[in-house]
């Protein structure tokens, strides 16, 4: 079993993540065959290892491909960037369960189809990168700046010696601005964490709604997960919306669009599709109770017939409203993470921004232990993360100044040991 995350250069960027884990446990159950254990687990191996090189990098390396005062078409890069991520998830979602559902090899399956297609566009993307590379900007590595960052880190705290003389005045500045950076990802695990239960809470609850639906005089069953294919449409439709409109009018009114700005706002609206998510957890509920009550049956909310509850497309606004979110915080991380970062640790912020995303995941399992009922978790979530905002609201204003000093400073050419590209050459 072939197990890959596979990137298109021309514009298609799969990434499969969990939905590979599923069809390898899946492969494995439908083949007569069945491969020792070390065979998926080498799979996922390579994908973690794969992946934990190409996310922290290709995005820093789209940014590099632009000159520093070029903040406006850097900020599209990251969108468009985030565009061709989600046009090849949708790509993949629809094509690889077709591929999957061709016989071959004498079985009612074809895995070996389903993996090796991604695998064949994967190698054709390193071919075609490698083809290209005479056309990039590429900057060189500046040596280990973790281990930089440790020994800065541990003489301003720990050490006699003033930090600046012992390790000289760029590193020192370069470290304080990577803290300054980290501080503003420290509330964004509770985004990522109330974020990420699209895929689990809100299944959970659209199994128990009514997903039949008559169109064109033919009958159509809506499958719960089938209902998450909607977020990476309307990423697509409305990324090219806020950049050609809402920012636009967010100038326009007089609101600030700064990146720290930008995510806060995020996170107040994602917060909102909660909300949303809560009250019509609520009259699901009332469903119930009324159904009970006018034919003195006594079910509960897990085992009313389906047909009786709410429509299963009731759950787009919500769908819709965290879509919104996830444009203005997450696209604007990487971009933050890689315009705010000191020249020689754009990768390595950018790989602590992703990290943030696992921390979410392990809040959730903190969290989710406080109560069962699936009301009172949707309205604890929202709450989380509007606190979450209002504290990335606080650090933000105390930082915001010496952030932008400092690339104001790199900008310009002024920091100590950073020069800006050629402007001519590019390089």
């Amino acid at each position: 079993v072939v197990s890959t995350q596979s990137t298109v250069s021309s514009g298609i960027n799969a990434e499969y993540g969990e939905k590979n884990t599923t069809e390898i446990v899946e492969g494995v159950e439908y083949m007569d065959y069945v491969p020792k254990v070390w065979g998926p687990i080498t799979a996922l191996h390579l994908i973690a290892l794969g992946t934990g090189g190409i996310k922290p990098c290709v995005s820093s390396f789209g940014g590099d491909q632009f000159q520093a005062h070029e903040t406006g078409r850097m900020q599209r890069y990251f969108s468009m960037f985030y565009f061709s991520v989600n046009a090849g998830s949708m790509v993949a979602t629809l094509l690889t369960p077709e591929l999957r559902l061709m016989k071959c090899m004498d079985e009612s399956t074809c895995y070996p189809m389903a993996f090796g297609v991604p695998a064949a566009f994967m190698i054709v993307a390193v071919i075609a990168f490698v083809l290209a590379g005479t056309w990039y900007a590429k900057v060189p590595p500046q040596g280990n700046p973790i281990v930089d960052v440790i020994q800065v880190t541990t003489s301003m705290f720990f050490g006699s010696e003033d930090p600046i003389e012992k390790y000289g005045e760029k590193k020192y500045k370069e470290t304080r601005q990577l803290w300054r950076v980290l501080a503003v990802f420290i509330p964004l695990p509770f985004f990522w964490a109330l974020f990420d239960q699209q895929s689990s809470r809100w299944v959970l609850q659209a199994r128990r709604m009514n997903g039949n639906l008559s169109l064109f005089g033919e009958d159509f069953e809506i499958k719960p997960d089938q209902m998450q294919a909607l977020n990476p449409i309307f990423i697509l439709a409305l990324i090219p919306v806020f950049e050609g409109g809402v920012y636009p009018l967010m100038k326009k009114v007089g609101l600030p669009t700064s990146a720290t700005f930008r995510i806060i706002l995020g996170m107040v609206i994602t917060s909102c599709s909660f909300i949303i998510c809560g009250f019509l957890q609520v009259a699901m509920e009332g469903k119930v109770s009324s159904y009970n009550e006018d034919h003195g049956t006594n079910f509960t909310f897990h085992n009313l017939p389906n047909q009786h509850q709410m429509h299963v497309l009731t759950q787009v606004p919500m769908i819709f409203v965290i879509t919104c979110g996830e444009i203005l915080t997450s696209i604007t991380t990487l971009e933050f993470a890689y315009s705010y970062a000191p020249p020689s640790m754009k990768s390595v912020c950018q790989s602590l921004s992703l990290l943030t995303t696992a921390f979410g995941n392990l809040v959730v399992i903190i969290f989710n232990k406080v109560t069962e009922k699936m009301t009172y978790l949707f309205f604890m979530w929202a709450a989380i993360v509007l606190l979450a905002a209002v504290l990335q609201g606080f650090i933000c204003k105390k930082i915001q100044g010496p952030l932008d000093e400092y690339k104001n400073n790199e900008l310009e050419g002024k920091t100590d040991g950073v020069e800006l590209k050629d402007k001519e050459s590019g390089v």
